[in-house]
C-alpha cells in the first residue's frame, strides 16, 4: 500500500519536548513538529476526505482511529529502528494543521522510508514539497541516513512528481503486487542515496558547497 496521498495507550500530550529534541523545525511557511491534542479534529477531517484516502489503506477514518494513532505516536521516539514516526505540518501563518510526513526507520537505522498525507485544501501550493524537502535534509544531513525510499501507487502521478523533483529515481515497477480496495494494483518503488542528494545540492548551489 502506498504511503503517499496527494491529489500515509494513554494520551499524554504534555511531554513532546522530552520525547524528542529535533523538533520543532521551521521552513519558509511551515512548522514541522510532533502531533498534539489540538490536531485531532483537523487530522481526522483531512484523512476522511475521499481524495486524500484514495491512495491510502483506509476508506474512512474515525475519531477512534485518530485517537489510537495519537496514543501510539506518544510511545515512540524519533529515529527508532522499526517504527513509523509521523511529523505534523503546521501552517506558520494561521497555525492550521495542513498535513503530515511519515518516516519509517529500518535497516538498523541506516535507511528511512517516507510517506506523505496532505489536506486537499493545502495541496497544489507547494506545502508537501516544502515539508518533504526539509525532512529529507534532516534525514541525510543531520542523521546521516544512507538511503531514503518510498512506495507510490502507479496511478498517483502527483506523488511521483513530488519525489522526482527531490531527485528520487524510480527503481522498481511492482506489477499487481497489492490487492487494494477491491482490485489488484501496481506500485512504483523510488529511492535516493545520501551522496546523490548532496551532489544535487552542490549542483543547485553552483558547485560551491
Amino acid at each position: 500500500m502506498s504511503a503517499f496521498s496527494l491529489t500515509h495507550a494513554h494520551l499524554d500530550f504534555g511531554h513532546e519536548g522530552t520525547r524528542m529534541t529535533t523538533f520543532p523545525i521551521s521552513t519558509a511557511r511551515l512548522v514541522l513538529r510532533p502531533f498534539k491534542r489540538g490536531d485531532l479534529a483537523a487530522f481526522t477531517a483531512y484523512r476522511n476526505h475521499p481524495d486524500v484516502a484514495r491512495y491510502q489503506s483506509w476508506a474512512s477514518y474515525t475519531d477512534a482511529d485518530a485517537k489510537a494513532f495519537f496514543a501510539e505516536q506518544q510511545t515512540l521516539r524519533f529515529d527508532t529502528d522499526g517504527t513509523w514516526f509521523q511529523i505534523a505540518a503546521e501552517h506558520q501563518a494561521n497555525g492550521a494543521l495542513v498535513g503530515d510526513v511519515a518516516v519509517h526507520f529500518f535497516d538498523e537505522g541506516r535507511q528511512a522510508e517516507l510517506g506523505v498525507t496532505f489536506d486537499v485544501a493545502a495541496q497544489r501550493q507547494g506545502f508537501a514539497l516544502e515539508a518533504v524537502s526539509r525532512v529529507i535534509e534532516l534525514l541525510f544531513a543531520d542523521l546521516g541516513k544512507h538511503r531514503i525510499v518510498a512506495t507510490v501507487d502507479a496511478l498517483n502521478v502527483r506523488a511521483q512528481r513530488l519525489l522526482e523533483r527531490q531527485g528520487f529515481r524510480r527503481e522498481g515497477h511492482y506489477r499487481e503486487n497489492i490487492f487494494f480496495k477491491g482490485a489488484w494494483g501496481d506500485e512504483y518503488g523510488y529511492a535516493l542515496l545520501n551522496r546523490e542528494w548532496r551532489a544535487l545540492r552542490q549542483a543547485a548551489a553552483g558547485g560551491t558547497q
